[in-house]
């Protein structure tokens, strides 16, 4: 079976409203055979689907010292009573990780055409951050804690981008309530368009030209609909991943090809993003 009719029948929202509501007006019987057509012509794309052995191939693995210990080891029993919530801050730091990394993965950047401003960058970590979502949505009760981590560590990203960008005190609270308000509608709205099935890509492309591009692009760009079909390709690897793995954080996205003669110049970051990207790498 599909995984993205899983997806669709199993997605919870979010939050009730937000500042996004791209698919509250009923949708005509002409919108649905346009958005099918046009779900059709994206799903055509070998890369929107990836296969179950492939999944596979993007597991890793996270040694644990500790786990080698005997069970009886003084340092793992000492471990597991003074750091009850060790497992699920390590899996918590690996999303956040695969998170960033997507942030620093430059020709990714410049195929989906995602600039260096702070919207554009906060709009792609979320991207990320709700495709992880999805599936911590299905594991249900036992991840619920790891998803609210998940969202938080995504909040504490985006106050230490403010904070690199010397937003002024008196401003902080409410330009970050603000950044979080857009983020989570960007969510809820991307929940919405997993409702259907048959017209799944084509409202996902709608979201996407609406909150990571701002309506900025053609609804036919290029780099908006290569940004579809990599959405839809991550969201198959989510689904597909055995579920032990993906709790734990041991995997890596799925590839992903760029267009061939792009431009291999280094983007120009802005001050704050060369700070935030120095600090990372000194961790």
């Amino acid at each position: 079976s599909n995984p993205l009719l899983v997806v669709a029948g199993g997605a919870r929202r979010l939050a009730s409203s937000g500042p996004n509501s791209q698919f509250e007006k009923q949708l005509m019987p002409e919108d649905i055979l346009h958005l099918r057509a046009a779900s059709m012509t994206i799903m055509q794309d070998p890369v929107c689907e990836l296969r179950p052995e492939e999944a596979q191939r993007y597991v890793v693995e996270h040694p644990d010292p500790l786990a080698e210990l005997p069970v009886w080891h003084p340092r793992r029993i000492s471990t597991h009573v003074t750091q009850p919530f060790r497992s699920r801050q390590l899996a918590v730091a690996r999303y956040t990780d695969l998170i960033v990394e997507r942030l620093d993965n430059e020709p990714l950047l410049t195929a989906f055409g995602i600039d260096t401003g702070f919207n554009m960058q906060v709009y792609f970590m979320v991207l990320h951050a709700w495709l992880l979502h999805q599936r911590l949505v299905l594991e249900g009760s036992k991840a619920k804690a790891l998803d609210k981590d998940l969202f938080e560590s995504c909040w504490t990203l985006v106050r230490n981008f403010m904070w690199l960008k010397k937003i002024p005190e008196y401003r902080f609270d409410a330009e970050l309530r603000n950044v979080q308000e857009y983020m989570l509608g960007c969510c809820v709205a991307l929940d919405k368009a997993l409702e259907r099935p048959d017209i799944l890509p084509a409202r996902l492309q709608q979201v996407l030209w609406a909150n990571v591009y701002s309506g900025a692009v053609k609804k036919d760009a290029a780099a908006l609909t290569r940004l579809t079909k990599y959405c839809l390709r991550q969201l198959g690897l989510m689904l597909q991943l055995d579920a032990e793995r993906f709790l734990s954080g041991s995997f890596v996205w799925a590839d992903f090809p760029v267009p061939d003669g792009q431009p291999r110049r280094r983007l120009e970051l802005p001050l704050w993003r060369e700070e935030f990207s120095k600090v990372r790498k000194e961790l």
